[in-house]
């Protein structure tokens, strides 16, 4: 089984990710196949390549994994092969090793960090602290208090920023951020004066990216309009900055100058929050998106962004779970895709459907949205 959270994962657990990351190969391998020329589409199978071997890895790490290597390699004639196959099990059983050895440090740590009031809150980014000795070694997202029971208010303090005893709990987990953010106060009140929430966000630690992936699908199960939304693997996750609300209930991402995977559940404790939440990705960092032309672009125009280029719908690219018949008011079920870039200046603005210049290529209209500086064409 699992040892407890940031433990080392059991093996049916890693397993069934290395699975899917088969399975994400093969699909990705089948779309090429049927379009050799999409260059978006080749990196898309060098990327789930790349996602499976680290999977792999993790895989021979766990007993399970470790176990079927003995048993190819002793039933392994050819010499290379059989060298790698004991290569493999060498650096599992190492990780293995590692993760167990980090995991005690981690621990040792926070508590020494709690009998010394908080000296050290394990958040830097020095490879002795607690977040980089996990990372290191690729542990589980989660935090050495191991899920939390209790009121979420008693474990963080609002408006608390860089305090070393703010904690967070999230679908009964307890997770420590990195950092806060909070708008300036005169933005804040200008989102109020429209009844609009403007909530602190807190950033994620990467190792803790399986906390911002659930929340996601949680909300594809909620909502059927979430189709519309993707939503990315754990390790692609672990590359972005993530931050949410203090329930964890909304959020947004930053995949270098890329927003990605805005939400809010109904449920959230800060209604109508996500205009504020775009505001704060963009002082980020933030400076484009792309999105299907259904009721998005109107919420992103009001936020500044403006249409420069879109894609004609493909239904060799149908998000899975996609449901023509619900979408049917958009262009039959069809929308276009909508690539659309930051602008200070159109903040409030109104968005004009069937505006942005049709392009031929995903890529060229992520190449649009990249080049666009405030004052360009809006068409």
């Amino acid at each position: 089984m699992c040892k407890p959270k940031p433990g080392p994962r059991c093996t049916p657990h890693i397993r069934k990710r290395l699975d899917n990351a088969a399975a994400r190969i093969d699909s990705a391998r089948a779309r090429l196949n049927e379009n050799p020329s999409q260059a978006r589409l080749h990196r898309r199978v060098v990327a789930a390549e790349a996602a499976y071997s680290c999977t792999r890895d993790l895989y021979d790490s766990t007993p399970g994994g470790q176990n079927e290597l003995r048993t190819a390699i002793a039933a392994e004639s050819d010499p290379e092969r059989r060298a790698e196959l004991k290569r493999r099990l060498a650096a599992g059983q190492q990780l293995r090793a590692e993760q167990t050895e980090a995991l005690r440090r981690v621990r040792t740590s926070v508590a020494d960090n709690d009998n010394e009031k908080g000296e050290h809150d394990g958040r830097t980014d020095d490879a002795g602290t607690p977040r980089g000795l996990l990372e290191a070694v690729r542990l589980e997202s989660g935090t050495t208090g191991g899920p939390a029971e209790g009121d979420r208010g008693a474990l963080h303090g609002s408006e608390d920023r860089g305090s070393p005893s703010t904690r967070l709990l999230i679908d009964r987990q307890q997770v420590r951020p990195v950092a806060d953010h909070t708008l300036p106060e005169a933005e804040r009140a200008g989102f109020a004066t429209r009844n609009l929430s403007a909530p602190t966000l807190y950033e994620l630690a990467p190792a803790d990216a399986g906390v911002y992936r659930q929340q996601m699908l949680e909300l594809t199960r909620k909502n059927p309009h979430a189709a519309s939304v993707h939503v990315y693997d754990e390790d692609e996750y672990r590359q972005m900055r993530l931050l949410v609300t203090d329930d964890g209930k909304a959020g947004v991402a930053l995949k270098d100058d890329e927003i990605v995977s805005a939400f809010a559940h109904k449920d959230c404790a800060y209604p109508r929050s996500v205009q504020s939440m775009l505001r704060q990705a963009t002082r980020l960092g933030g400076h484009r998106l792309d999105c299907f032309d259904t009721v998005l672009p109107d919420m992103y125009a009001d936020a500044g962004f403006v249409p420069v280029a879109r894609l004609a719908w493909n239904d060799d690219y149908a998000p899975e779970g996609w449901d023509y018949q619900l979408f049917g008011t958009f262009n039959g079920g069809r929308p276009d895709v909508v690539f659309m870039a930051y602008d200070p200046d159109r903040v409030g603005g109104i968005y004009t459907p069937g505006t942005g210049e049709y392009v031929d290529d995903y890529d060229v209209g992520i190449a649009r949205s990249q080049a666009y500086r405030p004052g360009m064409s809006k068409t």
